[in-house]
């Protein structure tokens, strides 16, 4: 949960880090419609806004279970731009030709 300690604005529970991208937040469908009430005929891919966020529901992978919010400075087309950064997963291997290289490093070195 986050708190402002300025001007005392506590975000709502159902609001949770979006993992794959930075400065966007998720959250299901079922508590979007319980906490704002006035938006609870949001289609899929539908975009509505208050005065400091926009809110989407997400598109046809998951069948629209989510809502993705993301703060107004970002612009309206955030969620389509490639400025965010998106999660790399790190790898626990070597890539096919790191070995080789190394071999090739090491021919050349003696």
């Amino acid at each position: 949960m986050r708190f402002c300690p300025k001007c005392g604005h506590e975000d709502p529970v159902c609001w949770h880090s979006y993992r794959w991208i930075t400065d966007m937040d998720v959250c299901r469908v079922e508590d979007f419609r319980a906490e704002y009430p006035q938006w609870t005929s949001i289609q899929v891919g539908q975009i509505v806004s208050d005065s400091s966020c926009y809110y989407r529901r997400s598109g046809k992978r998951n069948g629209g279970a989510f809502v993705q919010r993301w703060p107004k400075v970002y612009g309206e087309n955030y969620h389509n731009s490639r400025f965010f950064e998106r999660f790399k997963a790190k790898r626990g291997f070597p890539h096919p030709l790191q070995k080789r290289l190394e071999l090739e490093v090491k021919e050349a070195v003696s």
